[in-house]
This record gives structure tokens, sequence and C-alpha cells, in this order.
């Protein structure tokens, strides 16, 4: 019980328990109604299972509740001055009952599981503060059993974090007895098994009819809570014996218990699975739809599809795309077979499909006929851009049976060991990007035009609606540190005077994310803002210079030999605000020109760029022939 106003107490009762006014911000009431119910477990308490409590929220989440996790009191003064006091003056008295250690544990996981992974919400915090609160979570964990942690039952409180509390704060290692059978590939016989552990150097035995099954592929997948390992997750590819009549799983000669879609499981029950899978996916047909984005095309899906098109005449293709899209027409021209999204048509071709194929992981086209949609279809992520951060929160929540990579480095960051992601080398294949071929053969130099390119930020930009297929207006947008900069830099005379000095052309093209609110940057009459029909690689093959700041267009200019200013002014709260964290790309070492953090410098670094006709980087370029590799690894699946 956490809550004071969901209950009735007896003041007679009281015995001197008061509310602890140093807690403004949480856990008031549960210190206090915890202290009651310790000094009153002599008398009885009534649960009411069937009563109703109507619960206040506020719609714009600005309650002191709503914003507790960016306050450093909810981090250090709730854990000394709450959990700690309440359990030290349990302690002094008798041993800690197992609700009280629910309370903490139940407080404990809103906490840390909205760290494991991101320890970028603790940015407001210096690393003296986060070791006190690290200090303080292992305080809090000596009063809290082993035993209590196994048996806490509360539906988000998964295996993993049991485990994870288990290593992280108790330093204990828990033998392992079960492991998830996480997906299964009835096309190739094999089901991916995890299990949660403290050692990567558990021996991994699976069976069948006595017999060992294959291992196609592993991986360690490593969850971090701040600066310590939370938990290891071992991920391992093996070979169903279709024909056997038993499975078993060891792990360090131990017996240990498989479950499946959360219920232990047996051979047959994945025997059957299989099997209806199968009958499922022979509905559908040799189809393979193809989309970028839903009003635009002009991406890898466009130009692999156009490869197929012409390389493999056999294959029944179709490519998705609003009709009012500007690229309708000139794909409709071009020989295309289109459908829009919006018809009923498009959902009948989601049904027929056996492979979706986009640049983009868009819910229209992946949850088209529901959350079900792509179990039985391949879906192959062709990306729009090089993966340089850490993308994997997101990532990990779709199902992607084909993963495109561009370069080595991108690559190891994804299907290496100790990283977040949850995909393997059976999923991820390195080809190159099937942009890329045209890239390199249209690709101009001598041009004089700098492309200005920034990307987008989530929580400056409206919250997305299914119904339009895109992001509603967010007029605050105006108010943002992010108008201010680049508007500023736009606006800038010094900007013009080099425009003039030099004779360049000076693009604008920001995130199609940032586009609607492009009237109001009011732009001076020398800077081009392109039409959103021109073509992209259009740009870059035009283009002797790019501004971005974090976007991964930079390395289209990089694949060009082109160079690059990176214009860095709110790093810190991007990697912690927007949709991903800082990866293995580190754009002071690893980019493909000057960061520079303030718009003098900004100016300055391009002064000299023209003025020295230094346009060079040292990227390696990709091999040709992207778009063969990719369609190869599309028809080995």
């Amino acid at each position: 019980q956490l809550s004071v106003a969901s209950c009735f107490l007896r003041c007679d009762y009281f015995k001197d328990t008061f509310f602890d006014e140093n807690l403004i911000l949480n856990f008031e009431d549960g210190k206090f109604i915890n202290i009651y119910l310790f000094k009153n477990l002599n008398l009885k308490s009534v649960f009411l299972k069937n009563a109703r409590y109507f619960y206040r929220k506020r719609f714009d989440k600005s309650s002191t509740l709503d914003k507790k996790n960016e306050n450093k009191f909810y981090y250090l003064e709730i854990l000394e001055k709450g959990y700690l006091e309440l359990l030290n003056f349990v302690a002094k008295q008798d041993k800690i009952p197992i609700f009280i250690q629910n309370v903490i544990l139940y407080e404990l996981f809103w906490q840390v599981q909205e760290l494991v992974n991101h320890p970028e919400k603790l940015s407001f915090m210096n690393q003296a503060k986060i070791h006190k609160y690290l200090d303080l979570l292992d305080q809090v964990f000596c009063f809290i059993d082993k035993q209590s942690i196994i048996k806490f039952n509360f539906n988000p409180f998964l295996f993993l974090h049991k485990m994870g509390f288990l290593h992280c704060f108790k330093k204990e290692k828990v033998p392992i007895d079960t492991v998830f059978i996480e997906q299964i590939d009835d096309k190739n016989d094999e089901i991916l098994i995890k299990f949660y552990t403290a050692d990567i150097n558990d021996e991994v035995k699976m069976l069948f009819d006595d017999k060992s099954a294959k291992i196609i592929c592993s991986k360690i997948r490593q969850y971090d809570f701040l600066n310590r390992v939370f938990i290891y997750e071992r991920r391992i590819w093996f070979k169903f014996f279709i024909n056997a009549k038993n499975m078993i799983c060891f792990i360090n000669d131990k017996n240990v218990g498989i479950i499946y879609q959360e219920k232990k499981c047996t051979f047959y029950d994945v025997f059957y699975e299989i099997k209806k899978l199968k009958k499922r996916r022979a509905k559908n047909k040799s189809l393979w739809l193809f989309a970028d984005m839903p009003f635009r095309a002009d991406d890898n899906a466009e130009h692999l599809y156009r490869y197929v098109m012409k390389n493999h005449l056999k294959q029944n293709i179709v490519f998705v795309l609003r009709k009012n899209s500007h690229d309708y027409k000139r794909l409709k021209k071009e020989g295309f077979k289109l459908v829009d999204p919006k018809s009923f048509k498009f959902k009948y071709l989601v049904f027929k499909a056996d492979k979706l194929i986009s640049s983009h992981i868009d819910r229209y086209f992946f949850e088209a006929l529901g959350e079900n949609t792509l179990k039985t279809k391949d879906f192959i992520f062709l990306q729009h851009g090089i993966t340089k951060d850490d993308l994997s929160s997101w990532l990990n929540q779709r199902k992607i049976d084909l993963f495109i990579t561009g370069m080595q480095d991108e690559y190891d960051s994804i299907v290496g060991d100790f990283n977040r992601y949850k995909f393997t080398p059976k999923e991820v294949k390195l080809t190159g990007f099937p942009r890329w071929d045209a890239l390199l053969k249209n690709n101009k130099i001598n041009t004089k035009q700098i492309l200005i390119m920034p990307t987008w930020r989530e929580y400056i930009v409206g919250s997305y609606s299914k119904k339009l297929m895109k992001r509603r207006f967010n007029p605050k947008f105006y108010e943002s540190e992010y108008f201010y900069r680049w508007g500023s830099f736009l606006h800038s005379k010094k900007l013009q005077e080099l425009h003039e000095k030099y004779n360049y052309k000076i693009v604008f093209n920001p995130h199609p994310q940032i586009r609607p609110y492009l009237e109001g940057f009011d732009l001076p009459n020398y800077i081009i803002t392109p039409s959103v029909e021109i073509s992209m690689q259009k740009l870059f093959c035009e283009s002797s210079l790019m501004i971005t700041d974090y976007s991964s267009v930079a390395f289209e200019m990089a694949v060009l030999k082109k160079p690059v200013i990176y214009y860095q002014f709110d790093k810190n709260e991007l990697f912690s605000r927007h949709i991903y964290t800082q990866g293995y790309f580190d754009y002071n070492k690893d980019g493909f020109g000057t960061v520079v953090l303030d718009i003098d410098n900004l100016l300055y670094e391009l002064k000299m760029k023209l003025q020295n006709h230094s346009f060079k980087n040292n990227f390696l370029i990709p091999k040709a022939n992207s778009l063969e590799k990719v369609t190869q690894v599309i028809l080995s699946i």
C-alpha cells in the first residue's frame, strides 16, 4: 500500500506516526502508511478487491510526480530519507516483513527500469551525485532478501529485472533454471533461445533425441545500469530437429525449463507452432512490397525496386506510395506498379505478400493488418541512413528479418557482443546501400554549392497521428533553441558576405519533420529552399560542402568524398531526449569534418573551407554493386 488517499485509517492507532514533510516529491504516503501498518501488525487490515478509486491525472503531465525523473531529489533524498529511513526503523525492531520489502522493490523497479541502458537520463547529475545514488541503492538492497526478489510477482517486473537486481545490487550469482524461446524461424526450422546470466561463459546445449543441435549463430547482449553491468543476455539460434520427439536444454549440465509465449513448453508445443506458421506462410504469394515514406520515395526502396524491375523480371513487385505524393506520377511514368497505403488494395497486398521491404519502420506498414502482420512475412529493413548512434531502444522493439548495413563499423556495432542490440549475424548483412550505386555514378565535382541539412528533434515537433500518417504541427517549435540557433545562422550577415564573396549557392534543406516549420524561418532571398520534388541524390551530387548537426546524410557526402561541418550546439540535450543515444561514432574522431558548438566557430570554419578549397575526406568508398548484393541476400532468406 503506497497511497493514503485510497484507504481508510483508524486515527486512534497512529501511535505518533507523522508524514515526513521532507518527502515533498514522492513516497511521503508510502513511508507514512507502511510505518503505520508495521506498528499495527497485531491488528487486522482489509484489502477490498473490487473497490474503485478515481485517480486524477494532469493531461499536460506537469505535476510534481510526472516530473520527478528530472529531479535529483527523486534519486537521492527519496532513497536516503524515504526508503532507508523506513527500512532502518523496521530493522531496529524486527525482521523486515515481506510486504515492506515488496514496497521497496516496487518503488525501485520504476527507477531502475527507466535507467537500464539509459544513463543519459541522469545527465543532469554530476558524477559525485551518481556515485552517491549507486551507494544508496547498495545500502537499500542490503535490507532486501534474495528470495524476496525471486518471488516478487509484479507483471512488468520481468525475469530480466530479477536477474539484474540480484547481479547488479546483490552480487548474487543465481543458477539458471529457465531459458526462453523468443523467436521461431519456420522457414528454416530454427529457434532463438535467450537467457539472462551474470557469467558469459555458461555452457549451453540443446538436445533433440539426445543429439546436440547445431548452433547457427550466437550473441551476448549487455544491459547496463549507469557504469555497471546490470545483466548479460545470451542469444543463440539453434537448428530445430523437426523429426525428433524430445527437446532438452542444459546449461552448465543442468536441465532447465523452456518457456515459449510465457508458458512452459515441450518439443511438441514448438513442433505444432512451426507447422501452424508454415501453413499460414503457405498462403503468401511471391510478392515483394517496397516502401520509403508514405508521402515520398527517392530512398533505398525506390532504387532497389528499379533494379529488381529491370534485372529480375519474374519477381512480382509493388511500390507503396500515396497518390498525392509528388513522386507518384514520376514513378508511374517510369513503369512502377504503385499502391496507395490508404487503400483497401494495400491491405490485401500486405496480406498476400511474403516480403515487406522498406527504408523506414513505419507503423502503417508493419502493422497494416494488426500487431501480427509480420508474423509469417519477412521484413527487410533497408535503412535510410547509416546507424551511427545507438538506436537499440527503438529497433529492438521491431521484428526485422533482414537488416541492411552500409559500413563495417556500423555492422560491428549492431551484431557484435556486449552491445545493446538484439540482432545477430543471422539477421544483419553488410552490403552497402542500394542508393549508393546511383550516387557514385551521378556525382559532380567542382560545384559551388553549400548544402545545409540539420536533422530533427522528437521533443520539438508534434506527436504522431496514425490517422494523418504524420506528426501534428507544434506551434511551440518557434520557441525552441533549435529554431533560434539555426535561424540566427541563416540570417547572419557574415553568411551572406561569404555567399557574395565566393559566389556559392546556399541551399537549406532540413529534415522532413522540420519542413512544416520552414515558413517561420523567413529566410533571406539568397538562400534556396529546394522543392520537395527535388531528388536528395541530386542535392548531394551537386553540392561541394555540407553543414549538418547529427544527421546520417553526412555519410552520403562522405561516399562522394565531400567534406562536412557539424554544428552541435545541443549535444547533451539531444542524446538525452531524442530517439537515440550516442553510439560508436565519435563526431570529433570519426566525423568527416570539424565539429563546432557555436555560430562564430561555424562561420569561421565555413570561411576556411571556402578560402582554402579544402574539400577532402578520408572515408573509405564502398565497393559498387550494392543493389545486386542486397537483392541476393533478400533472395537467400
